[in-house]
């Protein structure tokens, strides 16, 4: 029988895991913000398909810092936010809204995933949990 009282490097782990899970939720809110973009044929970057994918891997592989997965996910957020503002009609406020949620715990989680295209997304994410 285990007796062992987790340690701090136990809930770090944790902690770095949810955040990796949130991250995940931002990332597919992301792509759905993508996705949203090109229906409006909005001119995106070039590179924009390689970040999302980049930041994909990142995420579901577990190997990479929270920060550094953030970093990547703000450069994405703010390519998408420069690219929907140029726009006459654009919807920045509600995917920056949509992505306030997705950091968020709980009730807000499960309304981001009744959305399809996030919830597709989110699928395709691979996030897992640590298989140490």
């Amino acid at each position: 029988m285990n007796n062992q009282v987790p340690g701090p490097t136990d809930d770090r782990a944790v902690q770095e895991e949810a955040v990796l899970r949130q991250f995940a939720l931002r990332w597919a809110v992301l792509a759905a913000w993508g996705d949203a973009l090109r229906l409006r044929h909005v001119s995106l970057p070039a590179n924009l398909g390689s970040l999302l994918e980049g930041a994909r891997i990142k995420t579901a592989s577990g190997c990479f810092s929270v920060c550094e997965v953030g970093c990547d996910l703000s450069r994405i957020e703010a390519e998408l936010t420069s690219a929907d503002s140029s726009t006459d009609h654009n919807w920045v406020d509600f995917w920056l809204d949509l992505l306030g949620h997705a950091m968020s715990e709980g009730e807000e989680t499960e309304r981001l995933l009744k959305v399809p295209t996030v919830k597709f997304h989110y699928a395709n994410c691979g996030i897992k949990g640590c298989s140490c």
